[in-house]
């Protein structure tokens, strides 16, 4: 009997042992939405409050906007605009897909913003605001509002100072080609600058001003 006992402790604790791993600890939250207006986490309607995590896509409707804090950064989408979280080594990555997307950061590494083949980031340590659209898929309208961006494309690196606005065309990387061959050229791409764009009535004011605002939540 005892043996028998024994035996079927010794079982459960090798089921225990193999469902650790599955039921590890959860994971670490990115940020926090704080305001929510006609918007959805994923699948789920967004509200003030909910907390977000590593591939949670935030999109907005044609008349919605949505703000989130991701650590030190602050990020919001305007209507009709979509784009996903990724966790990175120093903080988080937002990928837009569509629309427009404004972050205010103010260290290099806690936060980038993907943006077709674009890699956008603060460049200094200085409080950085900007906004980036999605013109197409290989068309950017990029505006440094305050302090200044860093621009990987490729391997190109530029630098958009404050109060500018450019117009990025990009010729994307070539596919890779089969059995090797020649070195294929990376990403390039073209660069107008544009009367200085911001977001002039409603909604999108509103949001400026709540990024810029040194008691924002």
């Amino acid at each position: 009997m005892r043996t028998l006992l024994r035996i079927s402790l010794i079982a459960v604790l090798i089921v225990s042992l193999v469902e650790i791993p599955v039921f590890g600890a959860p994971s670490r939250s990115l940020g926090v939405v704080v305001q929510a207006e006609r918007a959805r986490i994923s699948t789920a309607d967004a509200a003030s409050g909910v907390t977000l995590f590593d591939g949670d896509t935030l999109a907005t409707d044609a008349t919605g906007t949505l703000r989130v804090r991701l650590g030190e950064t602050q990020f919001s989408l305007l209507a009709n605009s979509a784009a996903a979280l990724r966790q990175t080594a120093g903080g988080v990555s937002a990928r837009l897909q569509s629309g427009t997307a404004v972050f205010a950061s103010a260290r290099p590494e806690a936060f980038e913003l993907l943006a077709s083949e674009a890699r956008i980031h603060a460049r200094t340590t200085q409080p950085t605001l900007a906004q980036v659209t999605m013109v197409g898929p290989y068309e950017l309208l990029l505006t440094c509002q305050r302090g200044e961006l860093e621009v990987r494309i490729g391997e190109e690196i530029h630098q958009v100072p404050e109060a500018t606005s450019y117009r990025v065309m990009i010729e994307p990387a070539a596919a890779p080609a089969q059995g090797g061959g020649r070195p294929l050229p990376t990403a390039r791409s073209k660069w107008l600058l544009v009367a200085l764009i911001l977001i002039g009535v409603g909604t999108g004011i509103g949001i400026w001003r709540a990024l810029i605002s040194p008691s924002a939540p």
